[in-house]
């Protein structure tokens, strides 16, 4: 009797596989070629500006991770982007679960003007453009916006709920987003620098942390909480010697370390 509920169970569970990976995949593949999500995503876009016939429209996302601790959240991000000569429109995109209707959002407006920096990756098959990822940022290297389009979107669940293709609008993208980064490049040539410094401002604010850290465990614990303020003036001092440009979280580093030395000469001096 086992053997057979065994058999049973590995018939439907191939059966629910099958079914999600044929035919569910073709009828969805088949609404997507039929146009019906793309136009609505197009619709959105053109009830938010005028002029919108002489604009392409790629729908897109964004998977936004952030930790905590072994925690991953992971939060989903749909955009329609319209790109017309140097200048990228970012409408946030709503979609009702029941009635399926696209709704867009206020733009992002970016041009040469605003934007310090666009990289572009692109992911071919078939000699075809299949995915195009954006990473655009500001004149200060911050990060405006992350974007991924994939030439063929299909419905899988809440977060994925339509069904697109747009093969020549992602290859138009491409040539677009190609040669605003170029654009952009020529105009903010030392944007590397400033991001590179920024991120070794990074490396100095976990210094003056940890330092902080040790400074507060020096006072019950002077060995140790002096050992903790080493290793985070120790990463203070790397990250001006990368280029940062800030002194604050060095001079925070010093002042913790020397407080914490200052406690750890006390403890061998008085209880030692």
């Amino acid at each position: 009797m086992g053997n057979w509920i065994s058999f049973i169970l590995w018939i439907v569970i191939l059966g629910a596989v099958a079914y999600h990976l044929f035919v569910k995949k073709g009828k969805n593949r088949k609404a997507a070629e039929s146009g019906e999500d793309r136009d609505s995503v197009r619709t959105a876009v053109g009830r938010m500006m005028d002029g919108s016939e002489d604009v392409q429209t790629v729908y897109a996302h964004w998977e936004e991770r952030e930790s905590y601790g072994r925690r991953v959240r992971i939060t989903y991000h749909r955009y329609a982007l319209a790109f017309r000569g140097e200048t990228l429109w970012v409408f946030p995109l709503g979609v009702d679960k029941k009635t399926r209707r696209v709704e867009a959002d206020r733009p992002v407006v970016l041009t040469p003007e605003n934007l310090g920096k666009v990289t572009v990756k692109t992911k071919e098959k078939n000699g075809g453009v299949e995915r195009v990822k954006l990473w655009l940022g500001d004149k200060k290297g911050h990060v405006v916006a992350e974007l991924t389009v994939d030439a063929e979107n299909l419905r899988k669940n809440r977060w994925f709920p339509l069904n697109i293709l747009q093969r020549e609008e992602c290859a138009a993208l491409e040539r677009f987003a190609v040669a605003l980064s170029q654009r952009v490049a020529a105009e903010n040539p030392g944007i590397d620098d400033l991001i590179k410094a920024e991120n070794n401002e990074g490396l100095g604010v976990i210094g003056a942390f940890v330092s902080g850290i040790g400074a507060v465990f020096s006072i019950f614990m002077p060995p140790l909480g002096l050992a903790v303020c080493l290793i985070g003036l120790a990463l203070a001092v790397v990250s001006k010697l990368r280029g940062a440009s800030g002194k604050v979280f060095l001079i925070v580093s010093v002042l913790c370390t020397a407080l914490g030395a200052g406690f750890f000469w006390m403890f061998f001096h008085y209880f030692v």
